[in-house]
């Protein structure tokens, strides 16, 4: 639905920082960018310098209730953004402000700080399908950049005997997460803070276990598997026990810090192939079980991203729309309605949520 254009337009005002720890000093000289975000794309509509002080102006000639704005600035070829902002009726609006770093190709390390393994039940030819959720953080106060693809700023091994590698949404662009050998590997800047990277692939029908070999710390891994006869033949995890989404039954296990060398085996049961196996299900009831049981993890560290929640809202909403279809013949008048309500609910929200997850993207172009 096209927005109202009114004609008088908006002022944005913010600051710039540059941080080199221990110190934070003004962003002075750097162009402030304003860009206008709709769902055809973005544009930029102003630009400004920042002062002796790191501030800014910059102004929309006029303001549109369908887009969303954000400012950028470039810095030691970096681009970063804030976050968006919403014209709404006032003259002149404050954007976040916007910490700049210098770059690094060699420091710091990028850790692993939680990994989590959500793997389905069998499909038709025994295969399963598998969901990661990465989450990296960078704990020292420089953007760690890759030189080249041949150097990314991050990789880890992924489990023995994945095939049929691909990216989700995730915090960076899907060109800059790939496969290196039998590695996931990350060439996407990575600035202080946190980024989350969502990957999939496939186990081989012939492969009754997850065999990973870890080689680096991982803070927190999670591994949640469709199949209630799984066990755990060696390494750090320790059952517990099974969480149940929209009638969909998973056995989890878990580790804290597991030391680099370690090698996790999980093995699964004999499960028959159901209809419900389908692709569309796997992105949807894995992140649909992290919201029930990972959210208090994610909510105890910091820079829970975007990408996670919109994620988990698109899971909440797959699951929801499974229930409806597969248990149309049992469910009450009373559930229907209740399902259909939260059906809408979270139809909304994504909606919301997807549009402001877009805004950098556009913006970029």
């Amino acid at each position: 639905m096209p927005g109202t254009l009114l004609a008088q337009g908006f002022r944005v005002t913010g600051r710039v920082v540059h941080v080199l720890a221990p110190d934070t000093t003004p962003g002075a000289g750097v162009w402030a960018v304003l860009h206008q975000i709709t769902d055809q794309g973005g544009a930029a509509v102003d630009s400004s310098r920042t002062d002796a002080q790191g501030w800014y102006a910059v102004r929309a000639p006029a303001r549109d209730s369908a887009s969303v704005y954000v400012v950028s600035v470039t810095y030691a070829g970096i681009a970063y953004f804030s976050r968006p902002v919403r014209p709404f009726g006032r003259a002149e609006q404050t954007a976040e402000v916007l910490a700049v770093f210098d770059t690094s190709s060699t420091e710091p390390a990028i850790a692993l700080a939680q990994r989590h393994v959500i793997i389905r039940r069998p499909e038709d030819r025994g295969s399963r399908r598998v969901l990661e959720l990465l989450v990296l953080a960078n704990t020292g106060n420089r953007t760690r950049v890759a030189p080249d693809t041949s150097q990314p700023v991050w990789q880890g091994r992924l489990p023995r005997g994945a095939t049929g590698f691909d990216v989700g949404e995730s915090d960076v662009s899907n060109e800059s997460v790939f496969r290196r050998g039998d590695a996931v590997a990350v060439a996407a800047p990575i600035p202080p803070g946190e980024k989350q990277i969502l990957v999939s692939y496939v186990l081989p029908a012939d492969q009754q276990q997850l065999d990973l070999e870890v080689d680096q710390e991982i803070a927190r891994l999670n591994v949640l598997v469709e199949d209630s006869a799984a066990s755990v033949a060696g390494g750090p995890l320790e059952p517990m026990g099974v969480e149940e989404m929209e009638g969909i039954r998973f056995t989890r296990f878990a580790g804290e810090v597991v030391d680099p060398g370690t090698r996790v085996t999980v093995r699964f049961g004999e499960q028959p192939f159901s209809p419900a196996s389908l692709w569309w299900m796997v992105v949807a009831l894995a992140a649909a079980t992290l919201v029930a049981g990972m959210v208090p993890w994610w909510r105890r560290t910091r820079g829970t991203g975007a990408a996670v929640e919109t994620g988990a809202l698109a899971a909440q909403l797959a699951a929801v729309e499974a229930a409806l279809s597969d248990r149309a013949s049992s469910l009450s008048d009373a559930e229907r309605q209740a399902y259909e309500q939260r059906r809408d609910a979270l139809t909304r929200e994504l909606a919301a949520r997807r549009a402001d997850s877009r805004v950098e993207t556009r913006a970029r172009r």
